[in-house]
């Protein structure tokens, strides 16, 4: 550990002389001099110097979980939970399902799934969505120790775990880890060896320290790489999620003089789920004005501008890129070609589709304005717009206006979705 990353803070905490690793972003009370590092070996003794939090098991499970620990300490990641009783981890969480993430300053999540095995322990395995990747500890993936009197009853049921960092999805300084679809209970957690960035090579891609983006600089072209670093939400088809070891989706928005630009990527997106995948689910979506919805429809057209309107219900697009003109999705439908569009349709925007081995990805723009008038909506200065996949999930990618009629400014929030009659999807529960 580098010297200069340990402040040794004067005074008593407990009886105990306090140190505090720290960075700019973190801060890991610790014994004084006495971290030096940890081992997964099933001894936890190393995990004395490292601040505990409580963790709340979800109710009514409430009382299945008592504490975790993480420390992110150069090539690994490592985690510490103490279960109520042996297993009681996999029964925790919001949804009863013992899935956890770590999540990045950006939003991006990595799930970390904990499945009872009985008295052996529990089964632990993190999956990395864009390699379609499953680490575990029988392939070296991960690394995986049990207290050795796990599974006696009224013993102390510990598990320690480490996870590489090569295998974080993008982030710009921190790590967040809690419950997937659920509270965070140990937040801006940096790396102690004073890495920032990088992401990991399963992640960002990139290695360049201490990367933002403001999404100024996107250019909606088919290449995705100008939303690296730009910050995220997650989109689940099904409320729980969890039925795969990954995310199902990720979205973002940017909105500035009038025109949104949006940034989608499905994980594997089983045609059980909604009856489109391989990038069709991508091809329609909802626009919200406020409380006031419009959609869009995407239609391919050939080498010479020919359209082809039915384009959005064809369940299975061939691997590569596509382009799609953005119509509104009312339209009279009568334009035949892009270069002379009929009097009766609005020519809204531009969409590229990417058909990958184990992601499909989406980046498309739209003009505010043109939308709210095709759909007869009168834009206001409080005026808000939302981008919702509603053959993806219920999440809504949302924008915040600004004082000029149709023209946005940047803003990013999240929120959950009205249902309403308008959609028709099938709601089907995905496979086991």
């Amino acid at each position: 550990m580098k010297r200069s990353m340990v402040k040794i803070l004067s005074g008593i905490t407990g009886g105990i002389t306090a140190a505090v690793i720290a960075t700019c972003f973190l801060t890991v009370p610790v014994r004084a001099d006495e971290y030096s590092g940890i081992k997964i070996d099933g001894s936890f003794s190393d995990w004395d110097s490292v601040i505990k939090h409580d963790i709340d098991g979800g109710a009514p499970y409430n009382n299945s979980m008592n504490q975790c620990a993480m420390v992110w300490d150069g090539d690994w990641i490592y985690l510490y939970l103490d279960e109520v009783q042996q297993n009681s981890a996999s029964w925790s969480g919001p949804h009863y399902d013992g899935t956890f993430n770590i999540k990045t300053d950006l939003g991006e999540v990595l799930l970390i799934s904990v499945r009872n095995s009985g008295q052996a322990g529990n089964s632990i395995q993190v999956t990395n969505p864009k390699t379609n990747t499953t680490l575990t500890p029988a392939n070296g993936g991960i690394q995986v120790a049990f207290n050795s009197d796990y599974a006696v009853w009224e013993a102390p049921s510990l598990t320690e775990i480490a996870i590489p960092s090569s295998i974080l999805p993008q982030y710009s300084q921190t790590i967040n880890f809690g419950y997937y679809q659920g509270n965070n209970y140990i937040t801006n957690v940096a790396n102690l060896d004073g890495s920032s960035g990088s992401g990991g090579s399963g992640g960002s891609g990139g290695s360049d320290n201490n990367r933002t983006n403001d999404g100024s600089g996107i250019v909606i072209d088919g290449d995705y790489h100008d939303w690296d670093y730009y910050v995220v939400d997650t989109i689940e088809y099904d409320t729980a999620g969890t039925n795969n070891s990954y995310a199902d989706a990720k979205g973002s928005i940017y909105s500035s003089g009038g025109i949104a630009k949006v940034h989608c990527v499905t994980n594997y997106f089983g045609s059980a789920d909604t009856g489109y995948n391989v990038g069709a689910e991508f091809l329609q979506v909802t626009v919200w004005f406020g409380d006031r919805y419009s959609m869009l429809i995407a239609v391919s057209e050939d080498g010479g501008g020919n359209l082809n309107w039915n384009s959005s219900e064809i369940p299975v697009w061939s691997k590569g890129t596509h382009y799609f003109d953005l119509f509104y999705y009312a339209d009279s439908r009568a334009t035949t070609n892009i270069n002379n569009v009929a009097p009766g349709d609005h020519y809204v925007g531009q969409m590229y589709v990417t058909v990958g081995d184990n992601q499909n990805e989406t980046e498309f723009w739209f003009d505010v304005g043109a939308l709210a008038e095709a759909t007869g909506v009168s834009m206001t200065d409080s005026q808000r717009i939302a981008v919702q996949f509603h053959r993806i999930g219920q999440r809504k990618l949302e924008a915040s206006g600004v004082s000029t009629g149709p023209f946005l400014g940047i803003g990013i929030a999240l929120t959950t979705a009205a249902t309403g009659s308008y959609i028709t999807t099938r709601r089907r529960k995905k496979r086991e």
